[in-house]
């Protein structure tokens, strides 16, 4: 009997630390899950270019991660992939100052929508934070990288683009870049980066590491150059489904500062172009009726003179 009670005091203790542990699951893990919200990301592309400065007054921070290899697509498990990761923080030095979940999908209906095979693109606001990502498989990932026939590949992320959305706010700081690129050894950065981390060996491939810090002095490249280059290795062909081709335009997301504007037709200054046309018309045709008279009388004047002259010759004859 003394054994089954200490038995069961043991059970006992060990269902009390479950259920400790359980609560803990409970009360921490789900709460951070349960303030992240879903932010939509339109497929119709905008139809005019942001009026900027974006949020005067404020200070916003930009950072940017890219990674051109392996990764989990929500809802089609692990593919090989272009990954795109931006995120937006409000720095201004005020109480209680963040972004807000409107801010957030103010932004991302900006600067991020647009369709199109082999991509797939999510937002999300948490905490003041303003969250994009962005996936690109098959041959969708030639907008980031191009190999020619001697296996020489080059990675690039859309600097010139993310930079025209850093520049849109009125106060911003861009100030991290992370890039990552598996399937190619002998790689080497470019564009000066804070720290670099060169064909570091994964189970069966390779990966480069490139980090741009502006905090630490590193300037946070602003064009479409490679940042990325290496010699690619057979796991590109056989795990990353790699494939031969130059770089292609990247399309999604539409750029909003392409956009040309409609030329306006404003139906006040229609009427009044009308107006004045009638006007013009109007003193058109008084002036022809005018020098039209004014022929008329010219030729009767003319007559009557040639008439006179004739009828006193003719006077003077008689005499």
């Amino acid at each position: 009997m003394m054994v089954m009670k200490g038995v069961g005091r043991r059970v006992a203790r060990w269902m009390a630390g479950l259920a400790a542990v359980a609560c803990c699951v409970a009360g921490v893990a789900l709460p951070a899950r349960a303030d992240v919200n879903t932010i939509t990301v339109p497929s119709t592309p905008p139809t005019a270019a942001p009026t900027t400065p974006l949020f005067p007054g404020r200070e916003i921070r930009m950072n940017a991660d890219f990674k051109f290899g392996l990764r989990s697509v929500p809802g089609k498990g692990q593919q090989p992939v272009a990954y795109l990761w931006l995120r937006f923080n409000d720095l201004t030095p005020r109480a209680a100052r963040e972004l807000t979940q409107q801010e957030c999908q103010d932004l991302v209906n900006t600067f991020w929508s647009g369709a199109g095979p082999d991509y797939y693109a999510e937002a999300s606001y948490r905490a003041g934070t303003c969250e994009i990502e962005a996936y690109y498989t098959g041959e969708a990932r030639h907008a980031f990288y191009s190999l020619d026939e001697a296996g020489h590949m080059q990675v690039r992320p859309p600097m010139a683009y993310l930079n025209q959305i850093a520049t849109s706010f009125e106060t911003v700081s861009f100030g991290r870049l992370d890039v990552d690129a598996d399937g190619l050894v002998n790689a080497h950065c470019n564009a000066s980066p804070t720290k670099e981390n060169l064909d570091q060996p994964l189970i069966v491939t390779h990966y480069t590491t490139c980090l741009w810090v502006s905090d630490k002095g590193a300037t946070i490249p602003t064009t479409d150059d490679p940042l990325v280059e290496g010699d690619v290795e057979d796991a590109f062909f056989t795990l990353h489904d790699g494939t031969v081709g130059p770089f292609t335009e990247l399309n999604p997301p539409i750029n909003p500062f392409t956009i040309t504007p409609a030329p306006s037709t404003d139906p006040a200054a229609g009427a009044a172009s009308s107006v004045a046309a009638s006007g013009d018309q109007s003193q058109r045709g008084e002036s022809s009726s005018t020098g039209l008279l004014i022929g008329i009388g010219a030729a009767i004047a003319a007559l009557l003179l040639v008439g006179t002259g004739a009828l006193i010759i003719a006077l003077r004859r008689r005499k």
